[in-house]
């Protein structure tokens, strides 16, 4: 086992723990508890992501459930509540297909079910609104990672994305853009 797979929990766990660290001085209770709930479950992905170019469903679940109690403590059982839980399966079922289609046609995976799942997952702690800031960071990390990896010459079969979106969402977590 090499010094970078044992270091990388610790600098996962590191980073999201400053993340909250700094959140605790603007954030609300209420966001804090969220991005309390979802920091191992978002670890726990990226290291398999990372791994296994996988995302375990387990983890995703944990993070979907989050995000309706959280959608609930935040609207109740009214329409933006079910709006965003209809966002949510939407926003899965499109990126579902689009990574289908583009398998199908190039032979070759760029978006997984794991991440459209991650992403529905995602809208569901965010909202229909939050979602494409998590996108954005997410993809902005995920270029800036594959520049970085051609640049040493490391540049493989791709990255895995499950970590930039973990990340992205626990950002926007705690420092919502609105």
């Amino acid at each position: 086992m090499t010094n970078t797979r044992i270091l990388l929990p610790f600098a996962l766990a590191a980073t999201y723990l400053a993340t909250l660290g700094l959140a605790t001085l603007t954030a609300s209770t209420d966001r804090l508890i969220l991005a309390g709930i979802l920091t191992a479950p978002l670890i726990w992905l990226s290291l398999t992501d990372l791994a296994r170019h996988e995302i375990p469903d387990l983890a995703t679940a944990t993070i979907a459930v989050a995000g309706v109690v959280f959608q609930w403590h935040l609207h109740g059982l009214t329409a933006p509540f079910f709006w965003t839980i209809l966002a949510a399966a939407a926003l899965t079922a499109a990126f579902w297909g689009a990574g289908s289609l583009y398998f199908h046609r190039n032979k070759t995976e760029a978006l997984g079910i794991g991440d459209a799942k991650l992403i529905g997952a995602g809208t569901l702690c965010l909202g229909p609104g939050g979602i494409w800031a998590m996108l954005f960071l997410a993809a902005s990390g995920g270029i800036l990672a594959i520049l970085l990896a051609r640049r040493r010459e490391k540049a493989g079969s791709g990255i895995a994305f499950g970590p930039f979106l973990a990340y992205a969402l626990f950002i926007l977590i705690n420092f919502p853009l609105s």
